[in-house]
């Protein structure tokens, strides 16, 4: 039983630790809003450039990793899969194959009134590409 909670715990320090966190940096300044965003998180917030306005949970446009599903939250998680079942989801910055991967969902973005910088246009997909069953027009 010990182990298991050992592992729990050590779980999201080694998911983010591969991460490249320069990289994750960058993408997070090429989000814009109406406004200046502020972002969430409980996990990563000392490994992140400081041009990047993190607050309370309460305050925040954008939740990171979150750990657990929030309903009304705006987020970017750690994996394809919860990019694939969150609704609130814009994108996902994940590690496969040892890389840093990175997705935003195009319609998801406008629905909530956010932009990625034109030079992210490479890590945005259609809502279409989640689905297996979908054909996709390669807009």
């Amino acid at each position: 039983m010990k182990q298991r909670i050992g592992m729990f715990l050590f779980l999201p320090i080694v998911t983010f630790a591969g991460l490249d966190m320069n990289e994750v940096s960058r993408v997070l300044l090429g989000i814009h809003a109406s406004k200046e965003l502020k972002y969430y998180s409980d996990t990563i917030n000392n490994s992140i450039d400081d041009k990047i306005k993190f607050t309370s949970f309460e305050d925040a446009d954008i939740v990171l990793f979150p750990r657990e599903n929030f309903n009304n939250n705006i987020m970017i998680v750690n994996s394809y899969e919860a990019l694939k079942e969150n609704k609130n989801s814009i994108g996902a910055i994940y590690l496969k194959k040892n890389r840093t991967q990175v997705i935003f969902i195009k319609e998801r973005l406008k629905d909530k009134g956010i932009t990625l910088e034109s030079k992210f246009n490479k890590y945005m997909v259609s809502s279409c590409h989640l689905h297996a069953n979908c054909v996709c027009n390669n807009q």
